[in-house]
Order: structure tokens, then sequence, then C-alpha cells
């Protein structure tokens, strides 16, 4: 899974994993949904690393989180932060309003659109999608929290 403005336009897409292994992505099965900046992608591969799923109606303004994502095409990293704020809605485009983030003060850069925001115990709790870039504002980045996205993410596998 990874957000659809991280794919959207795209003609081909190859998934690159942290140990170096490339997949094609199959377009034809490439699932969208604009309105919720999420989509997955599918590769045929096997004995892929796994992560666990968390609670992100769990979390408290506060805890500690980390964003891990492939930060300016460098490669992959993290950083770290708390949860500024929950339960965000943030208008991102013309009849686009992202619903139920988490609000973070980890380093969101280009590249880390899609990936995951972990928490402690190493649980996905959201996916990185926004971050404000503005004279006079720092720290403002925002996840979709899992719990939103599992169901989009469900049907989006099913359709």
């Amino acid at each position: 899974m990874t957000n659809n403005h991280v794919v959207a336009g795209a003609e081909s897409i190859t998934l690159t994993l942290d140990d170096g292994r490339t997949f094609p992505v199959d377009m034809n099965t490439l699932a969208t949904d604009p309105l919720t900046d999420l989509a997955v992608l599918q590769i045929d591969a096997e004995n892929l690393p796994a992560i666990d799923i968390g609670d992100s109606s769990a979390l408290r303004v506060g805890d500690w989180v980390v964003a891990i994502g492939n930060s300016l095409g460098l490669g992959i990293s993290a950083t770290n932060g708390i949860v500024s704020g929950l339960e965000i809605s943030l208008p991102v485009s013309s009849g686009q309003t992202l619903s139920d983030l988490i609000q973070t003060d980890a380093a969101i850069n280009p590249g880390n659109s899609g990936g995951p925001l972990v928490n402690m115990k190493g649980e996905v709790i959201g996916i990185t999608s926004v971050k404000i870039a503005a004279v006079g504002v720092e720290g403002l980045g925002y996840a979709i929290s899992i719990n939103e996205a599992i169901p989009i993410i469900e049907e989006l596998i099913s359709s």
C-alpha cells in the first residue's frame, strides 16, 4: 500500500525493497482511491517481509512515532517525533479533505509519502501522506490513520 499521489499518472512502477530486490508492479492490478489518497500495489513475489498493524485509536498526543521512507530518494531512512494531534481533517486540494489524520513532528519529506508511521512497538499506525511547507511553519506532517486506511485498502484489494 502507498499513497495515490505517489502512483498517480505512472505508466510503470518498480518496487524496490530495502534488501535491494526489485519487482515490477502489475499495472492492471493497481487499485487507487484518489479521495482518500490511498493505493494498493500488487507484485509477484514470495518471502516478503511483513510488519505488524497497530491500533491508531490507542494513540495519545505525546506518543513517540517513527516515519520510515525513501526520503528525497536517498534510500530507506527514518525520522522520529511525537504525535502532535489526532483526528485531524485537512483540506489538501479542491474537493479533497483527508480525515482522521495523525499529526506528527517527525520529519516528512518528499519520498516519505506512502511509507509507514510506526509506534514504539514497531506497529504501523499510519501511512504518511501530507506535509505543510510554508514560511513560519515547521513540523506539520500528517499520516492517514491505519484504522481509517484498512477498510479502504481491503475494499481496493477486493475490487
